[in-house]
């Protein structure tokens, strides 16, 4: 009724998952065999955890977990209340009793953790917080760990209780989905790919916008226009340039692999197995732009990500899965894992293209 006064037709309705797993075409690509697949969703007010079983396509809730006592507003309120602690430190102000000023703290908060997603530091500023008091401040994405550390305890353990009330290990999951805003954090990605580190994380897609593409290609099925989708694809976009990852090889001499040759129709995704010498304790890998025929010292280093503190090897190599997704516009997602030990690295990056 809600969606019918909004203005929408209203042709089906879906669940949360089953349009997460829409989204990434979990079992409609390759439909045959089965697999078990969790999404996870971290909203602004609720945690909800799902494990679906994909077989020949079609999807079935095995188990869902929801906890309305987290969400990403406990992360702002949090880093609040830490920023409340600062001004009185600072100012010789508890401002906690006053309403108005802690919601200006909350909207400087909110703005501050979002930019902690994808910056290693952010700036809290509010113009007259208090009694005409300036409150300036700088948060690291370390320190912003901290203080949410026990609400990230909380998010991990859901996990673990889900998966022990249905009867799976870690093992038996398949693939990670990603949705829900408070889902970009990195600390709670790190911690997700800490408990499946062998497992697929999906996070290519903005996780507060997976279930609304999903429901929009269920829109699309449902009215026949699964060409069509398919044919503007095709004719949006391909990568201008290639794009080569720079790492090394089993000797540790450089070695520049041709990911995504230039004309590769958008969105694309490659899948990359490093082996690197057993008795260095880091890995650098570089990502690079080239228009293919120019020498190799005009190519353009764009973007590097590295993996650190690996053990060490006597005999042996480093196994290093380097997963990297284009998307359209040119932005790429990529995922480093040492397949050793589950270490991750992830960052997201523009590329000209």
């Amino acid at each position: 009724e809600a969606a019918a006064a909004a203005g929408f037709n209203v042709m089906r309705l879906i669940h949360e998952p089953s349009a997460a797993l829409l989204a990434y075409g979990i079992g409609q690509d390759s439909p045959t065999g089965k697999s078990n697949v969790l999404v996870y969703k971290l909203g602004g007010t609720s945690l909800s955890i799902t494990v679906v079983e994909v077989n020949s396509g079609i999807y079935r809730v095995l188990a869902t977990n929801t906890d309305d006592t987290i969400g990403g507003v406990c992360f702002t309120e949090a880093l609040a209340q830490h920023l409340a602690s600062e001004f009185q430190r600072s100012c010789k102000h508890d401002i906690r009793g006053n309403p108005r000023a802690m919601m200006k703290l909350m909207n400087s908060a909110d703005i501050a953790k979002h930019s902690l997603s994808t910056l290693g530091s952010a700036n809290c500023f509010v113009d007259s917080l208090y009694d005409g008091l300036d409150f300036d401040c700088n948060v690291s994405r370390a320190r912003f760990e901290l203080i949410c550390s026990s609400l990230f305890s909380k998010c991990v353990e859901a996990i673990k209780n889900l998966l022990q009330q249905v009867g799976l290990t870690a093992d038996d999951i398949n693939k990670v989905v990603l949705c829900g805003g408070s889902a970009r954090i990195p600390k709670l990605q790190q911690l997700i790919k800490d408990i499946f580190p062998t497992v697929e994380l999906l996070s290519s897609i903005p996780p507060d916008e997976v279930i609304p593409i999903g429901a929009a290609i269920e829109a699309g099925i449902l009215l026949g226009k699964e060409n069509t989708l398919l044919e503007e694809e095709a004719l949006i976009e391909c990568s201008a340039k290639d794009i080569l990852l720079k790492g090394v090889d089993e000797s540790g001499a450089d070695k520049f692999t041709v990911l995504f040759p230039s004309g590769t129709p958008l969105p694309a995704r490659r899948q990359h197995t490093l082996h690197a010498p057993g008795n260095i304790s880091s890995v650098c890998l570089e990502l690079y732009e080239s228009l293919g025929k120019s020498p190799m010292n005009e190519e353009e280093k764009f973007a590097q990500i590295v993996l650190q503190d690996l053990d060490k090897k006597e005999d042996g190599l480093h196994d290093i899965l380097t997963v990297l997704t284009m998307k359209r516009d040119g932005s790429l997602h990529v995922t480093c894992t040492d397949q050793d030990t589950g270490k991750c690295e992830i960052i997201t990056v523009e590329v000209a293209s």
